[in-house]
């Protein structure tokens, strides 16, 4: 594989979203350390700062350290999956108004049964079209701003 300095890649994808967009904060927590590059630099092209963890924990920690405008979580990971980081960060109250979504590569109704009755807002389906998940996080972000200042 072959990739080009960051620099060059930034450079080439500005200008994506209205300059006009304040920039949003996005948390991806994934123990897919391929996949959190990949989601770093998709939402970057479309006007957020990601951060990113590597575990459910550190996850948790860093949602409640530097608090961001939304959070995309792995359900699958060692230690603590992602319902249990959903369900702590819906507890603190310093959290609970962020937009949870849920990303996951399972397509089984058993699984969208339990993501029905869990804490997120809404689910991803890996592979994940960026455009889309820009799209929808720049709405849902906006509308819990509104909601929580009304």
């Amino acid at each position: 594989m072959t990739t080009q300095p960051r620099k060059a890649v930034e450079t080439k994808l500005e200008g994506r979203e209205p300059a006009d967009r304040p920039r949003r904060r996005v948390l991806i927590v994934d123990d897919d350390l391929d996949f959190l590059e990949i989601a770093e630099a998709s939402l970057a092209t479309h006007g957020f700062d990601a951060l990113r963890a590597s575990g459910g924990l550190r996850g948790v920690f860093l949602a409640t350290q530097d608090v961001p405008d939304a959070i995309i979580c792995d359900l699958r990971m060692p230690g603590i999956d992602g319902f249990v980081v959903a369900e702590a960060l819906r507890a603190d109250p310093a959290t609970a108004h962020l937009a949870i979504l849920a990303c996951t590569g399972r397509r089984d109704l058993e699984a969208r049964a339990l993501l029905r009755s869990s804490a997120f807002d809404a689910v991803l389906t890996k592979p994940v079209d960026w455009d889309e998940v820009a799209r929808f996080l720049h709405d849902l972000i906006e509308a819990r701003r509104e909601g929580s200042s009304g």
